[in-house]
């Protein structure tokens, strides 16, 4: 999905060349449950939930500005697979199962419980996929992410630079990289 088909404010939204990237990596195809932590604009809920139709999506965000946006999009693409919870992971998120996939794209400050609780919230097999644009976050969260035990660790930075006009020609202007590491939990993990 291109980033212009998306509601979009002030709140930063995942580019489309990251979100296929992630969203791949995360494996969805066979997924029953999908949660997006820090979701953000929604957009890697939105094009999950858009494009796995019997996907159930939770998408879990604090900023009160951010989750009108996920509603708008959610409404805008009429989903009926996408629950919006308000709050911060994993604090104030009390499910009743395991789930599929865990993406997570913003961590409020709750870093080393969102990755304890993605390690015992993913069934044995589940993809945790996580984006940084900061290299202290992201290297935290590596080490937290082998601390914990996952397995199949993946990790790739992302480079993408956009066609612009300048003057009277144009160029490639870039734009942040991204850091995406992606794992699963692996058997007998269960913590």
């Amino acid at each position: 999905m291109k980033n212009s088909e998306f509601i979009t404010g002030k709140v930063p939204i995942t580019k489309e060349e990251v979100r296929a990237i992630s969203i791949s990596k995360l494996a969805l195809v066979n997924a029953k449950t999908f949660i997006d932590v820090g979701a953000g604009t929604g957009s890697v809920s939105i094009e999950s939930a858009y494009n796995y139709p019997d996907l159930n999506v939770i998408s879990i965000e604090r900023n009160d500005a951010a989750l009108e946006l996920i509603k708008e999009n959610v409404k805008k693409f009429n989903l009926k697979n996408v629950e919006v919870i308000k709050g911060y992971a994993p604090i104030s998120i009390d499910l009743d199962r395991q789930v599929d996939a865990i993406f997570i794209g913003g961590t409020g400050n709750n870093l080393e419980e969102i990755i304890a609780w993605s390690k015992n919230t993913l069934i044995t097999g589940g993809r945790l996929v996580a984006n940084f644009i900061i290299l202290e976050t992201f290297n935290q969260t590596l080490n937290l992410i082998r601390k914990h035990g996952f397995k199949e660790i993946d990790v790739c930075v992302l480079n993408v630079s956009k066609l612009e006009k300048l003057g009277k020609g144009e160029y490639f202007k870039p734009l942040n990289p991204i850091y995406i590491i992606s794992c699963e939990k692996g058997e007998n993990d269960d913590e």
